[in-house]
């Protein structure tokens, strides 16, 4: 007679899901891919690659039809489309690898438990999402079936940069003016459904303790910065210190630094700022389709909005340096705030300032009239999908 205890025990979860697939583009060379999943709180990166799959002429027709998906040089038919191959390929994948998963990873971590994330009893931190468990295998068939290859020792061909550097000084300045230096571990994560916690990559949204007292938990923006992003981290920092010694009205719709998340060693995996949840609108728009759509004394509470942040920005001593509707995000009552105060010129941005003029007063009013001159644009069309609130998220 079977026990009761196992007749009673729960069936092992597998939650999954490919979070990126990282294609190589190189011309001429192999139709090589790494896929990411996130498995029962696990990162795992499969290798794939022609060369280890030529065996299993079914399953190097559906890869190849995937590469090509995922490199845009798929040919679409009638019966096929584009996303569908890349959905069908990655649910296909990750039932290929479900006896590995069982293998490797057969429980799910208390903080990403579906049932306790429901109730709020679990509540995961950053540092599970910056610093997972982390598995590499070489996909490998014969025969059509599969064989996933621990890949560990081999080179990695894709590399994930968390952490950055920050001068010693510029910490040293940013905490004396109050901003607050945590550890990933003491930030938990704020998700809006339980499979945003369960598949998110690294999230956004996190609920930070920033004056130390355990009670009150302030929402935050996380921002990381991703390889490369050393420059971009530090002139960000810069520009958010230049912030906190002005006399900038602390009303003033800018987005601020309230936080600097750290690793042991002193490195920086990335900011937290101010937490804008959009409603109908995102950021202001930026082309004549979309704006066609935005109630014409919307735009206007707009235009005043973003004249009056400019004016409090220069009297404060500040440049915004980013006079673009894309720096303009919308909050969720409507209204209007500035970030960009670090960034150079960027030629995405052709015809709301001047090259020669970025980063001065000169090119922030320029940018300003231009902005006005596109919000004052007086025709408007109805918008069925405006007509509804969308789900809070983020866009910096």
């Amino acid at each position: 007679m079977a026990s009761t205890s196992s007749s009673t025990e729960k069936p092992p979860l597998i939650l999954a899901k490919v979070l990126m697939n990282h294609h190589s583009h190189e011309s001429g060379g192999p139709e090589d891919c790494i896929t990411c999943i996130r498995c029962n709180g696990r990162l795992f990166y499969i290798g794939m690659s022609p060369v280890f799959i030529c065996g299993s002429p079914v399953i190097e027709s559906r890869y190849r039809k995937f590469t090509g998906a995922g490199k845009g040089t798929f040919v679409s038919t009638d019966e096929e489309h584009e996303e569908q191959v890349l959905e069908d390929f990655q649910n296909w994948l990750i039932a290929a690898l479900e006896p590995l998963f069982l293998e490797v990873c057969p429980d799910v971590p208390p903080s990403f438990d579906p049932e306790k994330l429901a109730t709020g009893e679990a509540r995961p931190v950053l540092s599970e999402y910056l610093f997972p468990d982390e598995y590499y295998y070489r996909l490998e068939t014969d025969k059509e079936k599969v064989f996933p290859v621990c890949s560990e020792d081999e080179d990695r061909q894709f590399i994930h940069s968390a952490v950055k550097h920050m001068h010693p000084e510029l910490a040293e300045e940013l905490e004396q003016h109050g901003v607050k230096f945590l550890d990933p571990s003491e930030i938990e994560v704020a998700f809006q459904d339980t499979k945003e916690a369960l598949f998110t990559r690294e999230p956004t949204r996190v609920l930070v303790d920033t004056d130390g007292s355990g009670r009150n938990k302030t929402l935050c923006h996380y921002k990381s910065f991703g390889p490369g992003g050393q420059i971009a981290l530090e002139k960000e920092a810069e520009a958010h210190l230049r912030v906190l010694l002005s006399t900038l009205a602390p009303d003033a719709r800018v987005l601020r630094l309230l936080g600097v998340v750290t690793v042991p060693g002193g490195m920086v995996t990335g900011l937290l700022l101010t937490q804008i949840d959009h409603g109908r609108y995102n950021t202001c728009p930026s082309y004549e389709g979309l704006l066609l759509h935005v109630p014409i004394p919307l735009r206007q509470r707009w235009k005043r909005q973003i004249g009056e942040t400019v004016e409090q920005l220069h009297e404060a001593g500040l440049i915004w340096g980013g006079a673009t509707p894309w720096n303009v995000l919308i909050d969720r009552n409507d209204d209007a705030w500035m970030i960009g105060f670090s960034g150079g010129y960027a030629e995405g941005w052709p015809g709301w300032v001047d090259e020669d003029k970025f980063g001065t007063k000169e090119g922030d009013l320029q940018g300003l009239a231009r902005i006005v001159e596109h919000l004052s644009n007086e025709e408007y069309e109805e918008y069925e999908e405006f007509k509804y609130d969308s789900c809070s998220d983020d866009f910096m």
